[in-house]
């Protein structure tokens, strides 16, 4: 796998990290970095006996679990593109996005999603659900696919020039657009930000943001993993304020990465009664880092000022200690 994909990348951690914490959802799982390339490896395997091509638009639409992981990685390792989606979304969004990326399979959770099914159905696109029932099983498909080997898929070799994501604008003055992402730029893309944020092997971060949203995916948890670092998930699969000082505590989380609403939500909490915050005796100290747009900065300033930290503009950190960052990474 060549380095310079986000594919090759994730493998090169999993070697030189291979028992550092990679994964974790509390009171589920704790995965490490090898133990997650395993679990790739043999999805990827599965979704080949499938019938899925390089090439291929392969849309996902789960909470923020460990199957959306696991299938997401899966989906790019062989050489195919993923589009995750809305899971909130109605049969017609889904009926747009679905026709309009172009997917040949639709990828959700064991409880599966009636909207998107529907749509799938109507376009004739396959379905597929994906399990994880215990740490030490692998994915399990459904329908299962009951013949596969790994030999075909150590002949894919992933190219940097490979479309892997594809996104949608927001189609706030038209019709939404897609933009599809090559492994080269999301490897540089993950670069990027473990570069500008400082993240190493060392942090460990609690995802907030939806993993079907590019700032959550990229900033939040690819580049953690991209830097040997440790992604816990939330037991409920999206942001919970009650959960999330616990989770950030539990896990030793150095820093973590919203957008204002989310800070706000978090803001309110504290400044609510006490008796709400038992999780939250101690906060971990966390330095304020803004994006170049300061996006939110007046909610960011009342944050800073709240819980200690210290306010730190442009988008870098401070030696020695870790950062939050405000708004849309840049």
């Amino acid at each position: 796998m060549a380095t310079s994909t986000l594919t090759g990348l994730l493998n090169h951690v999993a070697g030189i990290f291979p028992s550092r914490r990679a994964l974790s959802v509390s009171g589920k799982f704790d995965l490490t970095h090898a133990r997650l390339n395993q679990l790739v490896e043999h999805a990827a395997a599965q979704l080949l006996a499938a019938g899925v091509k390089p090439g291929d638009v392969v849309a996902l639409t789960f909470p923020n679990t460990v199957e959306f992981v696991v299938m997401f990685l899966a989906v790019i390792r062989v050489r195919a593109t993923a589009a995750p989606l809305n899971a909130a979304y109605t049969f017609d969004e889904f009926e747009f996005y679905l026709s309009d990326s172009e997917s040949k399979l639709l990828l959700t959770s064991k409880e599966g999603n009636e909207p998107a099914q529907a749509a799938a159905a109507k376009l004739n696109i396959p379905h597929l659900s994906a399990t994880l029932p215990t740490a030490d099983s692998d994915i399990i498909l459904s329908p299962t696919q009951s013949k596969f080997d790994t030999d075909s898929l150590a002949k894919l070799t992933n190219d940097p020039s490979d479309a892997a994501l594809f996104l949608h604008t927001s189609g706030t003055t038209s019709r939404p657009k897609g933009v599809p992402l090559t492994q080269q730029n999301l490897y540089s893309s993950v670069q990027n930000i473990k570069s500008v944020y400082k993240i190493t092997e060392s942090d460990s971060t609690v995802i907030v943001l939806p993993l079907f949203h590019v700032h959550g995916l990229l900033a939040g948890l690819l580049s953690s993993l991209g830097a040997g670092a440790a992604v816990a998930l939330p037991a409920a699969g999206r942001f919970s304020a009650s959960t999330f000082w616990s989770d950030m505590n539990k896990y030793k989380a150095t820093w973590y990465t919203a957008v204002p609403t989310i800070h706000q939500i978090i803001l309110d909490r504290h400044l609510g009664p006490r008796t709400l915050l038992p999780e939250a005796s101690v906060y971990p100290k966390l330095q304020c880092v803004f994006g170049a747009c300061d996006y939110g900065s007046v909610r960011g300033g009342i944050w800073c000022a709240s819980f200690g930290g210290v306010r730190y503009d442009g988008g870098y950190t401070l030696d020695g200690v870790k950062s939050v960052a405000r708004g849309r990474p840049t």
